[in-house]
């Protein structure tokens, strides 16, 4: 695939350009480009067929902010300017010219607000939308001419000749063989007509009308327009000579929280030429004092004078901006008037004094007259909900809802308008709601609604009657069986009269496979009316289920009552036992499935095959529950040890070594050498000065310890078998060490009662 070799180096200096900027952003300044690079780069695109409109995106695809595309526009348009200044008979292309028409370089990307309570400030925030002065309309006759605008001269007819030609910074324009014409200040129909007297001398056929002129705009200059006041966004802003002052207005933000809508000031040399109250466009549409805009033009925001808060049941509540003789008719208006639900007749409004509120109602015929001061809060309240001639009908009827209060209208015609009674109406007993004259509180009348529809007691119905028809399944309380135990879903439903036990296993989803179907048992409430206290509230009933549960066995004959209790016992000896683990040195190790009750470890062992060669069989290792147990197996007279479900058992190998740990110099593992527990002690280098020697104990595999005894000042040591464990533990601290004076007195008269004893004996 072949490049445009222009577009390659664009895109290159594209690149060097984005490069540039994030430096650039870095130290705090946007754009590092010399004016001849910044030139050089809209060249290499124009170069490659792209417009600069088709490079700004092309920037902001690669990453650059609205901000810097604002500022690149800024100085590329004074850069082109300044071009045209200094050589009055550059001709640009129509793409240049739509690029400086354009006025949305000269505002950023709008910030989105909260919703704001003042009226008309939410037009100023609104984003994606522009307010951009019109470009496409025929050259304004009106419109005054300064240094930088083009004039495209044409003539045509008996002569033909197209001049195009730009204003100096002089105020004149070259036409050739008519010499320099001073235009600046002109309007453009000024200008058509200076141009044509000047033109005479050269075409006689405009005089005669041979010849036509016309004379229209090209590319307009940019203008500086400051804006000042209680502004959102102040400044100056360079825009586009067609544009009016509504357009700074928008791009300007609009006025902050405490600026004026209504008296916007256009100032123009030192004097105000114009007021502008902005609230005609808002409210009616309408542009009055549209003023065309000229350089050096300055915009103020003045500090609003007077406002009023409209709320409660108007179209466009909201706080607005009167005028010093506006009435409450004007507010109004500007509010598009009341809701359709308002009380129109009163206006609520709460002012303020010098030390508290005052409030008034204004009448509707004071509307016009009444004029609301500032920090004045107008409401209109709502029409309340009431009906001259209406008749409520709820409950068990077949067209329950309001109805009109005819002549002489009783219950029996206001039935039969209802479509008459819904088959399960309880029509023992209905009644009406009846409001007792300017009483809030209302009566009850009852009826019978059978009767009443027989033609019997009818009663007349008055204004705001509300007639009752209650429901029998409404007033059922609704009763519940409750059904537990071996079936697919424990749960409690609802009672219905003939309902069977097949049928409550049945609507909890039937029983599970280890149901004991021959001793199903239902709890039943005793309905005990004594006034005693009595021992017995249940009565047990034990029922045989088919399984099939098919109707016509012995439980079919006991039909339910209600808050009856079902329970379905599992099967005494239909389930498994649990499994115990079987790991080491057995010929076929695994998880095993206790047979019975009381299975021992040995009847385990002899299941997978007895143990190896190599297997310990006096170390049998078991463990229940996370903790390792203590067993004698295979050791003398064997003992069952009954096995639990969860239980692991581990036969080790044969080891013929012991460990010495704890508080001796070399812990170790040592070789077997017989039962002597010193001999070990001794080949781990003797207990340490913090061992405990009289505390040490023995660790056997299969999980019993052995401690050291002491008699007097005599110890005897634990034998040592193959696979122990001796552990010297440690001294604690400040612990008495050595045999102190009083304990060896003691020993000694011991000893010498003891000679004395048996001397005495002997003779």
């Amino acid at each position: 695939m072949k490049f445009n070799t222009s577009l390659l180096r664009f895109l290159v200096l594209a690149c060097l350009l984005l490069i540039q900027l994030a430096g650039g952003a870095q130290r705090g300044n946007n754009l590092n480009l010399s004016d001849d690079q910044l030139m050089q780069l809209v060249k290499q695109g124009q170069s490659a067929g792209m417009s600069e409109a088709d490079i700004m995106n092309l920037l902001v695809q690669r990453g650059m902010s609205a901000t810097e595309i604002s500022a690149l526009k800024k100085r590329l348009s004074g850069l082109q300017g300044g071009a045209r200044v200094n050589n009055p008979n550059a001709i640009r292309n129509a793409d240049t010219a739509r690029f400086e028409r354009d006025s949305n370089w000269v505002k950023e990307v709008p910030i989105p607000r909260k919703p704001n309570p003042y009226f008309g400030y939410e037009f100023f925030s609104r984003t994606g939308v522009s307010y951009e002065p019109a470009f496409n309309t025929s050259t304004p006759g009106n419109y005054v001419l300064g240094p930088g605008d083009e004039l495209n001269i044409d003539v045509t007819g008996m002569n033909e000749r197209s001049i195009s030609r730009v204003v100096d910074r002089d105020g004149r324009v070259e036409i050739p063989h008519a010499g320099f014409l001073q235009l600046n200040g002109l309007s453009v129909d000024a200008a058509r007509q200076r141009i044509r007297s000047k033109l005479l001398n050269v075409y006689p056929a405009l005089a005669s009308g041979r010849t036509q002129l016309n004379v229209s705009l090209g590319n307009v200059r940019s203008i500086g327009i400051t804006v000042i006041g209680e502004a959102a966004n102040p400044g100056t802003y360079r825009v586009s000579g067609l544009s009016s002052l509504f357009n700074i207005l928008y791009l300007a933000g609009g006025p902050t929280t405490n600026g004026s809508l209504r008296r916007i000031e256009l100032i123009r040399g030192n004097r105000v030429v114009a007021e502008i109250d902005f609230y005609s466009f808002l409210a009616k549409g309408i542009l009055n004092n549209n003023i065309r805009l000229e350089d050096q033009d300055v915009i103020r925001f003045p500090v609003y004078t007077k406002r009023v808060a409209l709320s409660g049941a108007v179209k466009r509540p909201a706080i607005y901006e009167l005028l010093e003789k506006e009435t409450l008719s004007d507010l109004l208006a500007y509010a598009g008037g009341t809701a359709d639900s308002a009380q129109e007749t009163v206006a609520k409004v709460a002012q303020l004094n010098q030390s508290e509120r005052r409030f008034r109602d204004v009448a509707q015929a004071d509307f016009a007259y009444f004029i609301p001061r500032n920090a004045d809060s107008v409401y209109f309240e709502k029409l309340q909900v009431r009906f001259a001639n209406r008749i409520h009908l709820q409950g068990a009827v077949a067209r329950p809802g309001d109805f009109e209060l005819t002549d002489n209208l009783t219950v029996k015609a206001l039935l039969e308008r209802a479509n008459g009674l819904r088959e399960d109406a309880f029509t023992t007993r209905a009644f009406i709601r009846r409001r007792n004259g300017a009483e809030t509180e209302r009566s009850l009348i009852p009826f019978n609604p059978a009767q009443v529809m027989r033609g019997q007691g009818d009663i007349r119905l008055q204004k705001d009657d509300s007639v009752f028809i209650a429901s029998k399944d409404n007033l059922q309380v609704m009763q519940v069986i409750t059904i537990a135990g071996s079936v697919q879903q424990p749960r409690s439903v609802t009672y219905h009269p003939g309902m069977t036990v097949e049928d409550a296993i049945l609507m909890a989803g039937g029983y599970l496979p280890d149901a004991a179907l021959h001793r199903v048992e239902v709890s039943r409430l005793v309905r005990n009316e004594a006034d005693t206290l009595a021992n017995q509230l249940m009565q047990v009933i034990a029922l045989q289920v088919d399984s099939t549960l098919q109707p016509g066995g012995q439980a079919a004959a006991h039909t339910l009552q209600p808050l009856d209790h079902i329970f379905v016992p599992r099967l005494l000896n239909y389930h498994s036992l649990g499994s115990v683990r079987l790991r080491g040195e057995v010929l076929y190790p695994g998880d095993y499935v206790l047979e019975r009750r009381n299975e021992t470890v040995q009847e385990l062992l002899s299941r997978a095959g007895g143990i190896t060669p190599l297997a310990s069989a006096s170390n049998v290792q078991v463990y229940r529950n996370g903790l390792r147990v203590g067993t004698n197996l295979f050791q003398g007279k064997e003992q069952a040890f009954l096995l639990l479900p969860s239980d692991s058992v581990f036969i080790p190998r044969n080891d013929p070594f012991v460990e010495v740990m704890g508080q001796v110099f070399n812990p170790q593992i040592v070789s077997y050498q017989g039962r002597r527990f010193m001999s070990y002690i001794s080949a781990a280098g003797g207990a340490t000065d913090g061992g405990n020697l009289k505390k040490a104990y023995v660790q056997y595999s299969n999980g019993i310890n052995r401690k050291t005894r002491r008699f007097l000042f005599f110890r005897n040591y634990p034998s040592v078998r193959p696979g122990s464990r001796i552990i010297v533990p440690e001294a604690p601290l400040g612990g008495r060490r050595g045999v102190n004076f009083l304990e060896v007195s003691a020993v000694t008269g011991m000893l010498t009662a003891l000679i004395s004893l048996i001397s005495v004996l002997r003779n």
